[in-house]
């Protein structure tokens, strides 16, 4: 599972990552040095599970490095992975607004390095300051529209367009490098579940995406090259 950042591995500087994209990036310096301060690092292998469905809400993650999936869907039927989670990016908020069990999985996808803040430190903060509890719960806001984005996306009709948008989405959009020079990791499979086509499908499709020079593709690892053009095509309205 996670466990505490070993000091053999240089991490990002967390004050950088924080200020260039995601929740923290549109708030003062001064906030974002308290959550920081707040926080302690944790490591994540690839596959490994931060939380489960179900288990008991703990406290917020920040990711500085690598990626995290979220996984979830109806109680009676087996959770699919849904969306990708990229540095900058927040998660865990449930834990600070009314707590109860955790009510989707969060899975490292790459080797993933985070922050912690455990909600019996931040929760204090939030109650003894109002613009605190503001600042945090705009996280739910955040949470609506990705949620609103991902439906968005998966009412694409043409295939093409909505393996683009997706794409488009858990690459981070343009706003992220990978940590691996050869792409990000992401698999034809993990794909398909989110893009709801099957591996086939996928392969076919990013083949194309690759010869218009979107994309790169190698072993289970792609590297965005022209997040505008992939973008152009998924929400484009050309018949394709």
């Amino acid at each position: 599972m996670i466990q505490q950042a070993a000091a053999r591995m240089a991490a990002p500087d967390p004050a950088a990552v924080f200020a260039a994209r995601g929740w923290l990036a549109g708030h003062p310096a001064a906030f974002r040095s308290l959550l920081i301060r707040e926080a302690v690092p944790v490591e994540a292998r690839a596959g490994s599970t931060i939380f489960r469905i179900d288990d008991a809400s703990n406290g917020l993650y920040g990711i500085l490095s690598g990626a995290i999936g979220v996984e979830g869907g109806h109680r009676r039927q087996t959770p699919l992975l849904g969306h990708v989670m990229r540095p900058g990016e927040w998660f865990g908020i449930k834990a600070l607004l009314h707590g109860g069990p955790r009510e989707l999985t969060y899975r490292a996808i790459e080797p993933t390095r985070l922050l912690f803040i455990d909600r019996t430190r931040l929760v204090p903060l939030m109650q003894e300051d109002s613009d605190i509890a503001v600042r945090v719960g705009q996280l739910a806001e955040i949470g609506n529209r990705l949620g609103a984005w991902i439906v968005r996306d998966l009412l694409t009709p043409d295939a093409g367009r909505r393996l683009a948008s997706v794409l488009l989405r858990v690459l981070g959009a343009g706003e992220v490098v990978p940590d691996d020079r050869h792409g990000f990791w992401l698999t034809h499979r993990q794909l398909g579940e989110m893009a709801n086509l099957s591996r086939h499908h996928v392969g076919r499709k990013l083949a194309s995406f690759e010869a218009e020079g979107w994309i790169r593709c190698g072993y289970n690892r792609i590297l965005l090259l022209d997040a505008a053009g992939l973008g152009a095509f998924a929400y484009g309205e050309d018949a394709a």
